[in-house]
């Protein structure tokens, strides 16, 4: 059979699928691909070593920082929480976990499994930490660390991290932060805040491929982990081998703990270049208008969005709340036969009544303006059959 057979005529064709208005992974630019499909590169060539430097600076520039020791390693988003619970919390040792969403939920987990006590109090539903609360419970007992998300994709709240260290070091504690949904979209001020460990993720905001995990330690953080008198639980895991790694790398010099995925490290590194091109503020203001005019469409739309504060709402994620007498999976299947592909919700408190829409990395006007017709076309629909 002829491809000319199978082809379907234009006037029943299906529209080409706008994938990417999901959290993650979002779709790379043309020279993060190439760089991606590049032969992995042998892991002494001076070359690489080289970009693997450069992709370090690179990363140490887009958060805002001059001094912190940076490091870009295997890895999922989960992996990277992992990775700085065994290195920087001692077993035994309560943390405050200042939970908006699942991905608090998941820091309290993966404590809880390494025998790290937690104190999670719980905030409303779509609202940052409550700060007089945090000081409460910071000023009540002694936590050796506050742990948060400054984007949770399954709430869409950002959370003040200026304001959230500042209480956890005010009362003798490290700020980690997750910042896996947040970087590439949001301000970072890695220095101006004092943040001690932010862990980022390439396949958002910054529009790579997954599979690293980044990170960011303060010198106090650096120091603890060189300092640690307690036993780590796990070996693969532990960030401390990996810092005189990473300093080899910047002084082009080859370091091993273990193999790092060369093409990953190549595409990210192109991917932090894109970003410093287009510029911190500029990056951080193109998202804040594409989320601006996302949620005026929602809201002409008669949609409900998570998040009521707009200073509290994520650049990059938006989650919205569905109408009574709709599934999450009547709405989701209703916008993907307008071409749209959106993401379920994630945010456990309402149950189904969410979902939830990406607007990271290279998404553009011409994509806010299809998502918001796809999902005005299907909120018509519904208020018709009322």
């Amino acid at each position: 059979m002829t491809q000319a057979l199978i082809r379907q005529p234009p006037e029943t064709r299906r529209p080409a699928r706008l994938l990417e208005m999901v959290v993650g992974p979002t779709a790379p630019p043309p020279s993060v691909l190439e760089r991606i499909a590049a032969p992995a590169p042998p892991l002494t060539d001076l070359e690489f070593i080289a970009e693997f430097g450069r992709c370090l600076v690179r990363l140490r520039e887009l958060i805002g920082s001059t001094s912190a020791a940076v490091a870009v390693v295997p890895g999922s988003g989960t992996n990277g929480m992992e990775s700085l619970a065994v290195s920087l919390l001692k077993p035994e040792v309560p943390v405050l976990v200042a939970s908006t969403g699942m991905w608090g939920d998941r820091w309290r987990d993966i404590c809880l499994r390494h025998h790290i006590p937690v104190r999670a109090p719980r905030f409303a539903a779509g609202r940052a930490p409550d700060l007089e609360l945090v000081e409460k419970l910071l000023s009540r007992e002694q936590y050796q660390a506050v742990l948060v998300a400054h984007v949770d994709s399954s709430s869409g709240v950002r959370t003040d991290l200026a304001e959230v260290t500042e209480l956890a070091h005010r009362h003798g504690a490290l700020c980690l932060v997750d910042g896996v949904s947040a970087i590439g979209a949001e301000q970072i001020e890695f220095d101006e805040w004092g943040v001690d460990a932010y862990l980022g993720g390439p396949p958002k905001g910054l529009a790579s491929a997954p599979g690293l995990a980044m990170y960011a330690l303060s010198e106090r953080a650096v120091e603890l982990l060189n300092d640690r008198t307690w036993q780590r639980p796990t070996f693969s895991l532990d960030l401390g081998p990996w810092l005189p790694v990473m300093d080899a790398m910047e002084r082009g010099v080859f370091g091993y703990f273990q193999s790092p995925a060369g093409n990953l490290v190549l595409g990210l590194s192109e991917a932090l270049r894109l970003a410093l091109e287009e510029g911190r503020e500029a990056r951080v203001n193109r998202h804040a208008s594409l989320r601006d005019k996302l949620h005026a469409g929602m809201a002409e739309a008669g949609l409900d969005l998570l998040v009521p504060e707009p200073a509290e709402r994520a650049n990059g994620v938006t989650v919205g709340i569905l109408p009574e007498g709709m599934t999450e999976a009547e709405f989701l299947s209703a916008v993907t036969a307008h071409g749209v592909l959106l993401n379920p919700g994630t945010f456990s408190p309402l149950g189904r009544r969410t979902f939830r829409i990406g607007h990271l990395g290279t998404v553009n006007d011409e994509d806010i303006a299809r998502t918001v017709a796809a999902v005005q076309a299907v909120m018509a629909t519904q208020g018709s059959k009322a």
